[in-house]
């Protein structure tokens, strides 16, 4: 299993590119880039599926975990980087669920 390091870059207002570095050996290597998109067209998808927001919370989750795991064609766990991009999301994202 590959241990996989996150890394952000600065978060735009609907987006958030993520570079995926494997740390499984003694040195760090480059093993793509992803966008994880939060817009609200995005949202409202997840919501017209009947999700709220922790739901939508682990799609995310989800998501990250299962493209990445295609990039890199092997399971895999993080090491470092997930809290503070899951952190962008929320931040992001929380809003289109208040009063919901």
């Amino acid at each position: 299993m590959h241990k996989i390091k996150l890394v952000p870059d600065k978060p735009f207002y609907n987006s958030c590119d993520i570079t995926v570095y494997d740390v499984t050996g003694e040195k760090e290597k480059k093993r793509c880039k992803i966008t994880v998109e939060y817009a609200e067209v995005d949202v409202r998808q997840l919501k017209e599926q009947g999700k709220g927001y922790q739901a939508a919370m682990e799609h995310y989750r989800d998501w990250i975990y299962m493209v990445v795991k295609h990039y890199i064609a092997d399971d895999w766990e993080c090491a470092e980087g997930l809290e503070p991009i899951m952190e962008i999301i929320s931040d992001h994202i929380k809003s289109y669920f208040e009063g919901a």
